[in-house]
C-alpha cells in the first residue's frame, strides 16, 4: 500500500510538472490571436524553412554569385517595402532574425469586426533567446526617444506591457501607439493597445475568441492537413478576403475608389460567400522543390424555409461553379513551345446569364439586356443575336496559353484564350458577321483559315466603361485613377476559330504560328518536361479535375528577366512585369518609376535557366470549395 501510494504520488507530480511546463512553453499563434484576424502567416521554424529553401534550385539560385547584384537590389527593394509595414512597430524583419526559437508569426486584424479599424501584430516565440528578444526591446526604446515617443508600461495581470506613443501628426486622427510585450518566451509586437491587450489575455486559460476557432480558419487547414497527413509545412497562411481588404483599406486611410466600389459590388453580387482561403507550403521535400496546398473555403448559401432556390450560391457568384472532369490534359493541338498552359472547366453559357446582375450593378443601371439587344439590332452594330449565334453554341471547357517571340521586347510576351464549342461552323459564321462591320476588324487569310485581327491604335469611347480595382502592394489602392493616356487594356488582338474552338490572341502571329504547326508529336502533351509534370500532380491526386495548369517557369519568366537586363522593366508589358511594376512602383499617379537594378550588371539568361523548372497545378471542387494543389520540380527532372 505505502509502495502504491508513492507510485501515485510520483505520478501526480510528474502530472502537475507536465502542466507547469506546458503552461510556460511558447504558445502558437493561431491560440493567442483574435477571431477578428483577417490574414495570417506562419512560419514554425524560421530556420528549418530557411534551410530547405536553401537546398532548393531557386534557392542555390539566389547564392549563386553571378546573381548577386540582381539578388541584393530586389531584397533590397523587398526590404523597403516590407518594413514600411514594420516601421510604425519600430522594428525590421532584420531585427528578428537572432530571436527566432520557434514560430513567428504575422497577423492583419480588423478590431471589433469593424471596417474604420485595422491592426497589424507580429508573434515570435523566443525561447532561448529571451536576452536577444530584452535587447530588441532596449533599442526600439532608444529608437521611439528618438522619434518623441513617450513611453508607458502597463500591467496586464502580471504581464508588463510597454506602450509608445508617437507625437501625433496633421493628417492623423489618432496619435500612433505602438505596444511591446516579452512574455511567456513570446514577443509581441503590435500597433493596437486593445489587440495587445487582448493577446495578453490569451497567455493563460482556454479562450473561445481566438483565429483557432474560426470556422474557416480550422476547415482550410484542415482540409490541407488531410492532403500531407502527417507530414508538416514549412509555412501556414490564412485570410479571410473580404476583411483582409476592407483592412487593407482602412490601413491606407479608408479611402476608396472614385466611382464603382469594386468591394461592396462584390460583396452584393454574392462573393463573399468565399469565407476563407489557406494552405501550406514545403520546400525541399525529396520529390518537389516547392509543393504548395490551399483550399479556398467556399460553403453554399444557408436559405430560410420560405426560400426555393436551388443554386448554391446568389446572383453573380454562381458563376463560381467549375465542374471536375477526367482528360484536363493538353489538347493536340496546343503548340510544344507554350510558356504557360491552363484549361479549365466552366458553365460558360449559365454564367453569361448570371453575369447580368453584375454588370447592370457596376454600370449603375439595367444596361445588360439593352447592350444584347443593341448588338442584334444597330445598323451599325454587327447585327447578331450574341445569345443563339453565340453563347448557345459556346462549351464548357476554356484554355489559355502565353509564350513569347525573339527578340525580347515590352510587347513580347503573347497570350491566347480558346474556348471550346459545339458547332464551330456556326460560331465561325457568327464571327465573321460581327468582324465585317467592325472598322478596326482586317481580314486575313493563312492557309485557307479565315484570321480577323483588330486594330484598336486609339482608344474607342464607350457609353459604359467598367473598369477593375488597383492593387498595392498590401491591399487596394482605392483612389487610383487611369493615367493619361492609358492604353486599352488589350491595344491589338485577333480571333479566329479552328481545332473547334473560338481563339482570340494578344498577337495574330501566335494564331498563325498555331495554324502552322506540325501534327501532334510536336504538341505539348508530347514534351517530356509536360509529362513529368503531369505525373508528379497525379500523385498528388490529379484525376478528376476543374482546372489543370503546366508552366515552364524559365520561359514563363524570361520575357520579363531580359526586361529588366535591358533597363525597359518599368515598362514591361508582360504579366509578371507589371506585377512587380505595381509592387514597386511609386504612389503618384501616371508616374512611370525608375529601374532600380542595374541590369548591365546581370548575367546572360541562359546562367539563371538552369536553376528554373517546371511547375504546375490541379484544382478540384468540393462540397464547400476547391482544393489546389500544385509542385514545382527540379530543372534537372526534365
Amino acid at each position: 500500500m505505502l509502495r502504491s501510494s508513492s507510485r501515485t504520488s510520483a505520478l501526480a507530480a510528474l502530472l502537475v510538472l507536465v502542466a507547469c511546463l506546458q503552461a510556460q512553453a511558447a504558445r502558437p499563434g493561431d491560440i493567442l490571436l483574435p477571431n477578428t484576424t483577417k490574414g495570417f502567416v506562419s512560419v514554425p521554424d524560421v530556420n528549418e524553412l530557411s534551410t530547405k529553401f536553401d537546398e532548393t534550385q531557386m534557392g542555390q539560385l539566389l547564392k549563386d554569385p553571378v546573381m548577386q547584384p540582381f539578388v541584393e537590389d530586389l531584397r533590397r527593394q523587398f526590404s523597403n517595402k516590407l518594413n514600411n509595414t514594420g516601421v510604425k512597430l519600430g522594428l525590421t524583419f532584420e531585427d528578428l532574425q537572432d530571436l527566432y526559437g520557434g514560430e513567428l508569426c504575422i497577423a492583419v486584424i480588423q478590431p471589433d469586426n469593424d471596417k474604420a479599424q485595422h491592426a497589424l501584430a507580429v508573434l515570435v516565440n523566443v525561447t532561448g533567446h529571451l536576452e536577444q528578444a530584452n535587447a530588441l526591446l532596449a533599442k526600439v526604446t532608444k529608437s521611439m526617444a528618438d522619434r518623441k515617443a513617450t513611453r508607458v508600461v502597463r500591467k496586464v495581470g502580471d504581464v508588463n506591457m510597454v506602450v509608445f506613443t508617437l507625437p501625433k501628426q496633421k493628417d492623423q486622427l489618432e496619435a500612433l501607439k505602438v505596444v511591446y510585450v516579452v512574455t511567456q518566451d513570446q514577443l509581441l509586437a503590435t500597433d493596437h493597445e486593445k489587440v495587445a491587450e487582448g493577446i495578453v489575455a490569451r497567455f493563460t486559460g482556454e479562450h473561445t475568441d481566438t483565429l483557432s476557432t474560426l470556422p474557416a480558419y480550422q476547415t482550410t487547414l484542415r482540409r490541407c492537413q488531410k492532403e500531407i497527413g502527417e507530414g508538416q509545412p514549412h509555412a501556414i497562411w490564412f485570410a479571410e478576403p473580404f476583411g483582409y481588404l476592407e483592412v487593407a483599406r482602412a490601413a491606407g486611410g479608408g479611402r476608396k475608389r472614385r466611382g464603382t466600389d469594386m468591394l461592396k459590388v462584390l460583396s452584393n453580387q454574392g462573393f463573399h460567400a468565399i469565407q476563407g482561403v489557406g494552405g501550406h507550403v514545403a520546400f525541399s521535400d525529396g520529390k518537389h522543390e516547392v509543393l504548395h496546398r490551399t483550399f479556398v473555403f467556399a460553403p453554399a448559401v444557408q436559405r430560410a424555409a420560405d426560400d426555393k432556390s436551388t443554386d448554391k450560391y446568389d446572383l453573380a457568384a454562381r458563376i463560381m461553379d467549375f465542374p471536375r472532369s477526367a482528360g484536363l490534359t493538353a489538347q493536340p493541338w496546343i503548340p510544344r513551345h507554350s510558356a504557360s498552359y491552363v484549361t479549365f472547366n466552366l458553365k460558360i453559357r449559365e454564367s453569361f446569364e448570371y453575369s447580368k446582375t453584375l454588370v447592370d450593378e457596376l454600370a449603375g443601371d439595367e444596361v445588360f439586356e439593352d447592350v444584347i439587344k443593341s448588338i442584334e439590332i444597330d445598323p451599325h452594330g454587327p447585327r447578331i443575336n450574341v445569345r443563339s449565334e453565340l453563347i448557345a453554341h459556346l462549351g464548357k471547357r476554356a484554355t489559355v496559353l502565353t509564350d513569347y517571340r525573339l527578340p525580347i521586347t515590352t510587347k513580347s510576351e503573347r497570350a491566347m484564350v480558346a474556348i471550346e464549342l459545339l458547332d464551330a461552323q456556326a460560331v465561325a459564321k457568327t464571327v465573321d458577321k460581327a468582324m465585317e462591320s467592325d472598322p478596326n476588324a482586317k481580314k486575313r487569310v493563312f492557309n485557307g483559315q479565315v484570321i480577323w485581327e483588330i486594330l484598336n491604335e486609339q482608344e474607342p469611347e464607350l457609353a459604359v466603361k467598367i473598369e477593375a480595382p488597383g492593387f498595392g502592394a498590401f491591399g487596394p489602392e482605392e483612389d487610383e485613377k487611369p493615367a493619361e493616356g492609358e492604353k486599352p487594356l488589350i491595344q491589338n488582338a485577333a480571333v479566329t476559330v479552328a481545332h473547334g474552338h473560338l481563339i482570340v490572341s494578344t498577337h495574330v502571329d501566335f494564331i498563325v504560328d498555331l495554324l502552322g504547326q506540325a501534327a501532334a508529336p510536336q504538341s505539348l502533351g508530347h514534351s517530356a518536361d509536360y509529362q513529368i509534370v503531369q505525373e508528379a500532380l497525379e500523385k498528388l491526386g490529379a484525376g478528376e479535375d476543374s482546372l489543370r495548369m503546366f508552366t515552364r517557369t524559365d520561359e514563363a519568366y524570361r520575357p520579363t528577366y531580359e526586361l529588366i537586363k535591358q533597363g525597359k522593366m518599368p515598362e514591361a508589358e508582360t504579366l509578371l512585369g507589371k506585377a512587380l511594376n505595381r509592387l514597386f512602383g511609386p504612389e503618384e499617379e501616371g508616374v512611370l518609376r525608375e529601374q532600380q537594378i542595374d541590369g548591365t550588371k546581370m548575367p546572360d539568361f541562359e546562367a539563371v535557366r538552369r536553376y528554373l523548372g517546371p511547375g504546375g497545378l490541379f484544382v478540384q471542387q468540393e462540397a464547400d470549395g476547391w482544393l489546389v494543389v500544385g509542385c514545382l520540380l527540379n530543372k534537372e527532372a526534365e
